[in-house]
C-alpha cells in the first residue's frame, strides 16, 4: 500500500473544485440547509446550472501550470445534485441542467495532463429524506438511504477508469442533526467495496474511519502522528463554492505563507476554486493560481516531500529539509542578515533559490547567523534559501 500514497507524499499541492447547482444562487454550498430552501424550490435552479462554458482542460492546466499534482472535484456535495450519470436518482447532470457527464469529462481531462484524479463524495445528502428522517424516525428510509449512497460510491468507482482519490465529506442534515456514525453509514463495507473496486485508491477520513490521510480544513494544523499523510484544505476567500459577493481573497504571499506552512509539517495543501453556473473561474482566481504557479517553478523542490526540520522559525518564517539540503521559507525579508538561535544545525553553503546569490554563513556555538544577503528581497513573494547540511550534522 504504501507505493500506492508515495505520489500523495510527493505531491505537495492540489486543486480542490467546489461546484454544484448552488452556484446558481451564489451563496455558497451550504445555502439549502443554511437558509432551509425545500428541494422543490432549489431545484428550480437546476436548468440555470448551464456548464456552458465549462472546460475542464482549462481547469487541468491552470493546475498544472501552478505547480499542483492532483485534482479533486465535488461529484456530489450535500445537496445531492450528482455531476455524475446515475441510475440512482434523476437529480444528475446528464438528465438535467447541462446535460453532460461533467465528471467524466474532468477525469479524461485530468488523465491528458498528468494530473492525479480525486473525487469528492457528500455521503450526507439533504434531497434524501432517509438522511433527514435519520434512523430512529423511520429505520426503513434510512437503510434506502444508506444503500442508495453505497450505490453511487460504486458508480464512480466503477465507470470512470482508475480513481487516485476518494475524498469523503460529512455535514449535518437539513434538521441540523448529526446522525451518522461509522455503524450506521456501513463505513468499513463501504471502504472495503471501493478498494476492492480501486486497488490503488487513497481514502480520506471522513467515512469516520482513520483510512489513509487526515484532512485539516480551513487550518493548517498537522496531525498528532507526524507520519500520517495529511492534507490542508483552504479558500482563496471566505468561501468553497461561488459566492461572488464575497471578495475577500487572501494575497499571493498569504496563499503562500500558508503553503510553505503545510509543507514544514509534510501535508499538501488543496486550495480550493468555486467555478461559476457556467463553469469558469473569477479572475481573482485565476490571478492567483498564475502568481503560485510562477512561485513554484522557482521554489517547487522545497515544497515536494520536505519533512520538518529542528530549526526555529525566528524572525524569517518556517523550515523543512530533505536529505541533506534544509530550506529557510522566508516570509518577512528583514535586510542583509537571518539571525537563528538554538541551531544544533551546520551548513556547508547556502544560496536563495533562483538567483545565483551564494549566502554566507557563520556559526556562533548553536547561534546561526546568514549575513551578505541582498538588501531587497529577491523575489516578491517569499524567498526560498537552500542550505547544504554539513555530513554527520
Amino acid at each position: 500500500m504504501e507505493k500506492y500514497r508515495k505520489w500523495f507524499r510527493e505531491a505537495g499541492l492540489g486543486m480542490f473544485i467546489h461546484w454544484g447547482v448552488y452556484a446558481v444562487p451564489g451563496r455558497g454550498e451550504w445555502a439549502m440547509q443554511q437558509e432551509q430552501i425545500p428541494l422543490e424550490k432549489y431545484d428550480t435552479h437546476i436548468p440555470e446550472f448551464t456548464a456552458e462554458n465549462y472546460d475542464p482542460d482549462d481547469w487541468a492546466r491552470l493546475a498544472v501550470n501552478a505547480g499542483m499534482r492532483y485534482m479533486v472535484l465535488t461529484a456530489k456535495h450535500h445537496d445531492g445534485f450528482c455531476l455524475f450519470d446515475t441510475a440512482t436518482t434523476p437529480r444528475n447532470a446528464v438528465r438535467q441542467g447541462p446535460r453532460r457527464d461533467l465528471v467524466g469529462d474532468y477525469v479524461k481531462a485530468c488523465r491528458r495532463h498528468g494530473l492525479k484524479v480525486g473525487l469528492y463524495f457528500s455521503w450526507p445528502d439533504w434531497s434524501h429524506p432517509g438522511a433527514n428522517l435519520g434512523p430512529d424516525r423511520s429505520p426503513e428510509s434510512w437503510t434506502e438511504y444508506i444503500n442508495f449512497t453505497h450505490a453511487q460510491v460504486r458508480e464512480l468507482c466503477s465507470n470512470y477508469g482508475k480513481i487516485d482519490l476518494l475524498w469523503y465529506d460529512k455535514a449535518p442534515n437539513m434538521n441540523g442533526e448529526y446522525l451518522m456514525t461509522p455503524e450506521r453509514l456501513r463505513a468499513s463495507e463501504l471502504n472495503a467495496m471501493v478498494r476492492q473496486l480501486q486497488p490503488e485508491i487513497l481514502l480520506n477520513d471522513r467515512s469516520l474511519l482513520p483510512e489513509d490521510f487526515y484532512t485539516a480544513e480551513q487550518n493548517i494544523k498537522a496531525p498528532d502522528d507526524p507520519h500520517r499523510l495529511w492534507e490542508s484544505c483552504l479558500t482563496m476567500n471566505k468561501h468553497w463554492g461561488y459566492f461572488p459577493a464575497d471578495n475577500q481573497y487572501k494575497p499571493i504571499s498569504g496563499i503562500i505563507h500558508e503553503l510553505t506552512g503545510v509543507a514544514a509539517f509534510r501535508g499538501n495543501m488543496l486550495l480550493n476554486v468555486g467555478p461559476a453556473p457556467d463553469g469558469s473561474l473569477r479572475q481573482p482566481e485565476r490571478e492567483r493560481l498564475e502568481a503560485l504557479g510562477k512561485w513554484m517553478t522557482v521554489n517547487g523542490e522545497a515544497i515536494r516531500n520536505v519533512a520538518p526540520c529542528p530549526l526555529s522559525g525566528a524572525t524569517y518564517g518556517c523550515a523543512a529539509a530533505r536529505d541533506n539540503d534544509t530550506y529557510l521559507y522566508v516570509h518577512w525579508w528583514h535586510r542583509d542578515r537571518i539571525a537563528i538561535p538554538n541551531c544544533d544545525l551546520k551548513f556547508s553553503s547556502g544560496t536563495v533559490l533562483g538567483t545565483d546569490h551564494e549566502v554566507r554563513i557563520r556559526h556562533d556555538g548553536k547561534h546561526l547567523v546568514l549575513w551578505d544577503l541582498p538588501q531587497n528581497p529577491p523575489a516578491p513573494f517569499c524567498p526560498v534559501i537552500k542550505l547544504r547540511n554539513l555530513p554527520n550534522s
